[in-house]
């Protein structure tokens, strides 16, 4: 049985566990539940004070706490396997089968479904995980397209989602709101580097710019130059996301440096801010002005 220290460490708990059962077998009185020795992750479950508090730590605990046959999925097995998608308080995401009883516990989103679901991938303390299929689908249901996109891009560039298999496997699936997953999937590229630039991406291909992510320059002679964020397609026009970092004074000298490189071999390269994206028609108009630009040369 684990017991509780005379000096009242916490070394003996369990990674995670129930308030209840802490108690029940006495490892921890109910003072010292409710004192600096132990975190409260979700309502009935706890870890040592010393644990370091994540996402990660949240599943673990919501392992205890959902019913039979639930699966962790969704954004938040994606944060678990290493694609942050989530911050360390937001809501633990998981998927149960048909007529499992769904509890009422918050800080854990349950979506209860009416289709078969696969067997589980794995196992991540007391609780099952998705396969990637079914994460990707769980991350992306629900949410506008370009949200969507957004994730799906972030796990396919993780290596979590091989985006044609996803595809293949909703292709015959009849789960509500397959319908706007297949439509992410359909814009999603695991080229995409980031977020901003996954949204910068979609901003020009609604308006009919055709763009392809994390392209490569090279000088005639075949010499690398440099990787872009985006080149318009049949012309060398690079648009660039710059986020803050751009801005510390060393990057600076290496961005002056990669720009030079890119213009000597004969690109135009524009630079989009955060700020920019606020006004996204004025984003789109300076990219084709640029693009009409390069078409007269």
């Amino acid at each position: 049985m684990r017991t509780l220290r005379r000096d009242r460490t916490t070394v003996d708990l369990p990674r995670v566990f129930r308030g209840c059962d802490a108690v029940r077998r006495g490892w921890l009185t109910p003072d010292q539940l409710r004192g600096p020795l132990v975190q409260r992750l979700l309502p009935g479950a706890y870890a040592p004070a010393s644990a370091p508090r994540t996402h990660e730590l949240r599943c673990a605990a919501a392992g205890l706490l959902v019913p039979e046959g639930a699966m962790l999925t969704g954004a938040s097995l994606a944060t678990v396997l290493g694609c942050r998608l989530l911050d360390v308080e937001d809501d633990v995401e998981v998927v149960l089968p048909d007529g499992a009883f769904r509890s009422r516990v918050r800080g854990i989103r349950q979506r209860r479904v009416v289709v078969p679901l696969d067997p589980p991938a794995g196992q991540r303390g007391a609780v099952r995980t998705a396969g990637p299929a079914r994460m990707a689908f769980d991350l992306a249901v629900g949410l506008s397209v370009v949200d969507a996109v957004v994730r799906l891009d972030a796990v396919a560039h993780a290596g979590l989602v091989d985006l044609p298999v996803a595809k293949a496997w909703l292709a015959g699936h009849r789960e509500r709101g397959a319908v706007g997953v297949r439509r992410a999937l359909a814009s999603a590229d695991a080229a995409a580097a980031s977020a901003p630039e996954s949204r910068l991406r979609l901003l020009l291909r609604e308006a009919g710019i055709r763009v392809t992510p994390q392209v490569v320059v090279r000088t005639d002679a075949g010499a690398f130059v440099a990787r872009v964020d985006l080149a318009v397609d049949g012309t060398r026009v690079a648009v660039e996301y710059d986020g803050a970092w751009h801005g510390h004074p060393q990057q600076v000298d290496r961005d002056r440096a990669r720009l030079n490189a890119l213009q000597e071999a004969g690109w135009t390269v524009l630079h989009v801010t955060a700020e920019m994206m606020r006004d996204p028609a004025a984003v789109v108009a300076t990219v084709r002005r640029a693009v009409a630009r390069s078409a007269v040369r």
